[in-house]
């Protein structure tokens, strides 16, 4: 399942201050976007990145990646699970997992998209929407920002919190 352009959508009808659109191809590409399992890696500039990647979790990695002793993000490489999986869910005392839904790997992806606009996870919302960590399934192929007083809307339709905005914005104007 690749959910590239449905992100990519999506991602541009948040309203900020930056919008991203196709590249013809990976070399001129700003944003690359791959499936991982074991160990996520890329290429750049003569030198080869990894991160260690679990490919079965509901979860995405962002590399930000800049040529040393300068202070800007020249390429970001955001990396799916490969085959994500939903659980357990206990069903007759067995745990179970399910494929995740397109749904949840679209809210995985634009949360992975803000991240290569250049915000890290210190940046991650603490109130509410799609840049939240971390996001949960909700049992019916959707994702949810869990916890107490929370409102546990499902996304999609993807929102955000004004933090998250407010963060972008400030790397991008508007």
């Amino acid at each position: 399942m690749h959910v590239f352009n449905a992100a990519l959508q999506a991602f541009n009808q948040l309203g900020l201050p930056v919008r991203m659109t196709q590249a013809d191809d990976q070399q001129s590409a700003n944003v690359v976007m791959r499936v991982a399992d074991g160990v996520a890696t890329y290429e750049y500039d003569g030198t080869t990145l990894s991160h260690a990647f679990d490919g079965k979790r509901l979860h995405g990695h962002t590399m930000l990646i800049g040529r040393e002793g300068k202070q800007e993000t020249e390429k970001a490489a955001v990396f799916l699970p490969s085959n994500p999986r939903s659980g357990p869910m206990f069903r007759g005392g067995k745990a179970v997992y399910e494929k995740a839904s397109l749904d949840m790997m679209k809210v995985i992806a634009v949360h992975e998209l803000i991240h290569a606009c250049g915000l890290d996870n210190k940046d991650h919302a603490t109130d509410d929407g799609v840049f939240y960590f971390p996001l949960a399934p909700d049992g019916r192929g959707k994702m949810i920002v869990p916890g107490r007083g929370k409102e546990d809307r499902p996304m999609p339709p993807l929102r955000l919190a004004g933090s998250t905005t407010s963060k972008v914005a400030s790397l991008w104007g508007g």
